[in-house]
């Protein structure tokens, strides 16, 4: 995403928010299909110049718009596995509890027939998974998971629940419920039989 901003200008952080509500506010309205730099531009109040600099693509300002909670530049690791993974479906959980999600449904559903789209819940869903691939990663590194651990399956075998909860089933997410994907996959994974 080409976002390039200074987090501490608290001018550029008005714009960044301008833009995002536009976006949001276009999509709510009026569909996916509304959300123009042209558009945008307009509900902001900004110039096409400076919407296009900074969000070059309208996946960019969708991505921008619709990622609530912001990834850490630098993943880190505690060294602890348990500890790693609720950090990040906590992450994730937070996403899942901001007033974004029905954009987000809609997008997941006009992704079947918008390439577009597409491109752009794919660039959210790796983006909003990034630390927890990384964290699986980490424990890979330190033999705390096998070596041959399908990721993309752990990944939904981990952060699935918590979309089911809140977007099929529009259950809340509490601390608990995380706590027990956490605690059961780390029990599959620690009976799992060593690799011959």
């Amino acid at each position: 995403m080409a976002t390039p901003f200074d987090a501490e200008d608290p001018r550029v952080a008005r714009t960044r928010e301008a833009v995002r509500e536009a976006v949001r506010s276009l999509v709510q309205r009026a569909g996916f299909e509304a959300v123009s730099h042209q558009q945008v531009a307009e509900e902001a109040g900004l110039g096409r110049a400076t919407v296009y600099r900074h969000w070059p693509t309208r996946t960019d300002l969708l991505l921008d718009a619709l990622a609530e909670v912001e990834v850490p530049p630098v993943w880190q690791t505690t060294g602890d596995l348990g500890t790693d993974l609720t950090r990040e479906l906590d992450r994730l959980r937070r996403t899942l509890a901001s007033p974004v999600v029905p954009e987000l449904v809609a997008l997941i559903g006009r992704a079947e027939w918008d390439p577009e789209l597409r491109e752009t819940k794919r660039e959210l869903l790796a983006s909003g998974t990034a630390g927890l691939r990384r964290t699986l990663e980490a424990g890979i590194e330190r033999h705390e998971l096998p070596a041959d651990l399908d990721l993309d399956t752990t990944i939904a075998r981990l952060a699935g629940p918590l979309f089911y909860r809140r977007v099929l089933a529009h259950a809340p997410i509490d601390d608990g419920f995380v706590a027990r994907i956490v605690t059961g996959f780390l029990l599959e994974a620690s009976s799992r039989p060593p690799e011959s």
